[in-house]
């Protein structure tokens, strides 16, 4: 009856858990999401605005004539329009498209970086759960061996002072066991946050990425950061063709009146002066300066990516080889060393001390695996947000 109630209660606090899988998605349609993705229409339509056109005007007057001679209705109707840059649609419509990719790319950037942030507090939670387990089960077999070291302290088997030594080494491990189910309830606590529309009570944890030694990169110049400068940099020398184009503008009028017996047709053209201002030559300037800025910009942030990217490669490396180190020798020998340790001491031929020494060791080296993977887990995740690789989400 007890399993059957123990598998009930396991299976109903399974069906609570949450994925990477669901949080990823409930992040993408997530209120915090919706603003980022609206903004973003709301900047390229306000990019879009730039190489839009105004639309042409409707004039229409009525007026009564009352002369000596002459009586009636006089009328006129026209229609006026003022052209941006005519001679120069083509760039605009390269430079607002350039734009508004640039920020497109911006957008999907960040949405990754903020996925990825998402995924890192998953996997620093799952790690936390997973030591508090680890620990627990340690207790649980730390406590059972306790009650039958008190039986021989009271047969007389074993002193006083070896009973204390396992029962602080016992609260030692409760208090371990305490801390980091307060660790575990802080990270789970710090992923809802970001997540506002999915209750989260209880993680699977079944599905971290792999602890791998090596990860492919791409060209840096796929990095969104680079792409999105690129393509500001083909927004700013469009811009720049644009300003530098013959004429500003240019204003035509199409008007047609009638005046008692006399009708009247007329077009107008208008051309801007514009070697009289400076205007032009200051917007020609914005932009020729900006493009080189770019430049030097796009430069130092593809050495600052790859620099970067070559020193946490490495640091995963060494975090790799340590887990490897402590997965495949350290941790097993520790594990064996207890378990002969705890046999002996059942069996009376070693000391409670000899027994304490070999748990609290693997102990130790159990939390430092634990703390290990979670070290490469906080670097993968920076790793990929620098490599703008999404990873396997």
């Amino acid at each position: 009856m007890k399993i059957k109630l123990f598998l009930l209660f396991f299976v109903s606090i399974n069906l609570y858990a949450k994925n990477l899988n669901e949080i990823t998605q409930a992040l993408e349609a997530s209120k915090r999401v919706t603003s980022m993705k609206e903004q973003t229409k709301s900047d390229i339509a306000q990019a879009e605005y730039l190489g839009s056109y105004n639309a042409p005007y409707l004039g229409l007057s009525i007026s009564n004539a009352d002369e000596s001679n002459d009586k009636g209705e006089e009328y006129s109707v026209g229609i006026s329009q003022e052209i941006a840059h005519p001679f120069a649609s083509s760039s605009k419509v390269v430079a607002v498209q350039a734009k508004s990719r640039a920020i497109e790319q911006g957008a999907s950037y960040a949405l990754d970086i903020l996925t990825l942030e998402v995924a890192k507090k998953y996997h620093q939670a799952c790690i936390s759960k997973e030591i508090s387990n680890s620990l627990q089960r340690l207790y649980d077999e730390q406590n059972e061996s306790f009650f039958k070291l008190q039986k021989a302290y009271e047969l007389g088997e074993i002193s006083k002072k070896e009973l204390l030594f396992n029962k602080l080494d016992l609260a030692k491990t409760q208090r371990s066991v305490t801390t980091y189910k307060r660790a575990y309830i802080t990270e789970l606590s710090n992923l809802q946050e970001m997540i506002d529309n999915l209750d989260i009570e209880e993680l699977e944890c079944n599905d971290l990425a792999k602890i791998t030694k090596g990860i492919e990169l791409k060209s840096v110049d796929e990095h969104s950061l680079i792409k999105e400068i690129t393509y500001e940099q083909n927004s700013a020398k469009s811009f720049y063709n644009v300003y530098n184009s013959t004429f500003s503008t240019i204003g035509y009028e199409l008007l047609y009146e009638k005046e008692l017996d006399t009708t009247r047709y007329t077009f107008g053209i208008s051309v801007p002066l514009d070697f009289l201002s400076s205007k032009t030559e200051i917007q020609r300037a914005e932009y020729l300066h900006k493009d080189v800025s770019l430049i030097a910009k796009k430069e130092y942030l593809t050495l600052e990516i790859q620099n970067s990217l070559k020193t946490s490669a490495l640091k995963l490396k060494t975090l790799y080889e340590e887990f490897v180190l402590l997965e495949e020798n350290v941790l097993p020998m520790s594990l064996e060393l207890k378990d002969l340790a705890k046999k002996s001491l059942m069996e009376g031929h070693s000391s409670v001390l000899e027994y304490l020494d070999a748990t609290r060791s693997y102990s130790k080296i159990s939390l430092e695996f634990q703390e290990i993977k979670k070290d490469y887990y906080n670097e993968l995740f920076e790793f990929y947000k620098k490599a703008d690789i999404k990873g396997n989400l």
